[in-house]
């Protein structure tokens, strides 16, 4: 349970601070403590809590206007209001606020918010699993809540590229004039607005086919523009960067938990496609998860593990096959490992990926570690054979 504090005064924040990391429920995590109201808002997407305890008297914004604000920016977030006064009950509860502790917080009330904090939280996340989700980590796919996965059909190509541009901007209103550039440059206004008018059509045929109606396309501008807005679907990136930002320090009894946000990345983003525009957004993605990967398999290094150490860097290497360091970590784990094989073939396909990609050879110290193996390999078994 990821979780932020906010109160002006130091006191009360660090008695909340202190009664939270002894209490009973399991993983909680303060994420972010406050004296300033408004910092919050600057970092509460950056944050991306589960709960917020909020102080209500505070100086420049007061904590109902922040909670509606923070509620605004995350409509997930669960309020709790902490105060020294009863008198705003009913605007807190007005603010769908979970729960209202007054100071002096006392340990046992705590406990009792914590316990149903956590409830709410599990129910959230179950009733997440119940939605349908649009992949777009390897291709765009829609995902039922039973788990099976749907290849989106599309008519045309281009009504395909504008449905994953409108996805990649979603909420957000994006210009006809815009649209009509990037997607038919080359045919004047007339023709480019109609085969335009018949893409949205397309669209929302798909979308229909496919029962995802609650993916809506408007038009607020009187055609001058469109928003695509998603309510009740889960994007599969959303969600993946939302696990990745939650995650607790890597240490042996939080390793699974790393493991399965490592294993939801699919593939790359609009993997299936080679969208220019799209181009910034995969890489991004691509070094976020390449990041998690080599703390994952430094950690399975660490502790001995090295047979899961394996299993990340081979994953790294179908997903990225351009990336040399994941061809020598393999290179050292399978000589840890005894593999004298795998540390063959890591070499040779190495060679081989670097000559087609670049047209050239392999790095000074992964030339000289694999040399210097191949003298110790040859000695062992010569002393073997004698």
């Amino acid at each position: 349970m990821r979780i932020v504090l906010v109160d002006d005064e130091h006191l009360p924040l660090t008695r909340l601070k202190t009664l939270l990391e002894k209490s009973k429920v399991p993983e909680i995590d303060i994420v972010g403590e406050y004296t300033d109201s408004l910092n919050v808002i600057t970092q509460i997407k950056a944050l991306q809590p589960d709960v917020a305890f909020l102080d209500i008297v505070m100086p420049d914004m007061d904590g109902l206007a922040l909670g509606e604000k923070l509620q605004e920016l995350l409509p997930n977030v669960e309020i709790v209001f902490t105060t020294g006064y009863d008198k705003y009950a009913i605007d807190a509860f007005n603010l769908h606020a979970i729960d209202y502790l007054l100071k002096p917080v006392q340990e046992m009330r705590l406990q009792k918010t914590l316990e149903r904090l956590q409830r709410v939280i599990e129910n959230n996340q179950q009733m997440a699993t119940k939605k349908k989700m649009i992949q777009l980590l390897g291709g765009i796919k829609v995902i039922t809540p039973e788990g099976k996965v749907q290849l989106m059909k599309w008519r045309t190509s281009k009504a395909k590229e504008l449905f994953a541009y409108m996805l990649s901007n979603r909420n957000e209103m994006i210009y006809r004039d815009t649209i009509l550039e990037l997607f038919w440059p080359e045919s004047d206004t007339d023709k480019a607005s109609k085969q335009l008018y018949t893409a949205i059509y397309t669209i929302r045929q798909t979308l229909k086919n496919y029962g995802l109606e609650g993916v809506q396309i408007s038009s607020p501008m009187l055609n001058s523009g469109y928003k695509l807005l998603v309510e009740n679907v889960v994007i599969d990136v959303e969600q993946w960067l939302d696990q990745l930002k939650s995650l607790p320090s890597l240490q042996e009894n939080t390793a699974d938990k790393h493991e399965r946000v490592f294993q939801a990345y699919t593939g790359d983003y609009l993997g299936d496609s080679d969208y220019l525009w799209s181009e910034g957004e995969r890489e991004r993605l691509r070094r976020l998860w390449l990041r998690h990967a080599q703390q994952l398999s430094e950690f399975y290094i660490r502790n001995k593990k090295y047979a899961a150490a394996v299993r990340v860097q081979e994953r790294v290497q179908a997903f990225s096959p351009d990336e040399e360091e994941s061809y020598f970590t393999l290179m050292k784990l399978y000589d840890l490992l005894n593999n004298a094989a795998a540390v063959e073939e890591q070499y040779w396909q190495l060679k081989k990926m670097l000559q087609e990609q670049l047209a050239v050879e392999p790095s000074v110290e992964i030339e000289g570690w694999y040399r210097n193996w191949r003298k110790i390999s040859t000695i062992s078994q010569v002393d073997v054979l004698n």
